[in-house]
């Protein structure tokens, strides 16, 4: 079943806890909440962020879908049973591209990626390196292991007047990064994500997703 979240919803999410998330320990590790202990990505089998990214006083919007299936038998590309692969789909910003991604679902580890598309005037068909995954928005590879604090609760109405409860949980790095998530119990996936450093802001909404 598809779940369709309402943009209202998110967009009241974000009015409500901006400058709420504050107030982290003196090390990351006090009282810590693993990211894998907020979301799951193995739960969802494809997904939908709106992402808006400011850089250089500049501003970008686009969509970025992800579909999520477990590969099993000789058709694999390790056929190890625990093989995830991941399509994750990026148009708009100049972008019409799709990458391929092969994970392992118990240690999280890019195998493989494969890039088709454009990105601008460059199209691509090839193999490319793993470490591309950490130029994409977070597809829920990246920060899987990350200790996060937990910065509070925010209580929401979508647009049919309904309450709900979004937990917010926050890292940062000694270099000026900061990675924010809001997070509900029955949503496999964060509802928001923003990440900021120096240069670039990112946040992502959720606008779907499907069990």
């Amino acid at each position: 079943m598809r779940h369709h979240l309402a943009l209202a919803f998110l967009l009241l999410a974000g009015a409500l806890v901006a400058g709420c998330v504050s107030g982290t320990g003196p090390s990351p590790y006090d009282n810590a909440v693993m990211a894998k202990n907020i979301y799951n990505v193995t739960n969802a089998s494809s997904w939908e962020y709106a992402v808006n990214m400011s850089a250089g006083g500049t501003s970008s919007t686009w969509n970025m879908t992800v579909n999520n299936t477990r590969v099993t038998g000789p058709e694999g590309p390790l056929a190890n049973g625990g093989e995830m692969y991941m399509t994750v789909g990026t148009v708009g910003n100049g972008m019409d591209i799709l990458y391929d991604v092969w994970w392992n679902a118990t240690t999280y580890k890019i195998d493989r990626m494969h890039a088709k598309g454009l990105i601008g005037d460059y199209y691509q068909d090839r193999d490319v390196s793993t470490q591309q995954i950490m130029t994409l928005p977070d597809t829920g590879l990246i920060y899987y292991f990350v200790p996060l604090q937990y910065a509070g609760a925010v209580t929401i109405k979508d647009a049919t007047g309904k309450q709900g409860q979004l937990g917010i949980y926050t890292a940062t790095d000694n270099k000026g990064f900061r990675l924010t998530y809001w997070a509900h119990p029955a949503v496999p996936l964060p509802v928001k994500i923003e990440t900021t450093s120096r240069d670039v802001n990112l946040t992502m909404l959720l606008i779907n997703y499907t069990q």
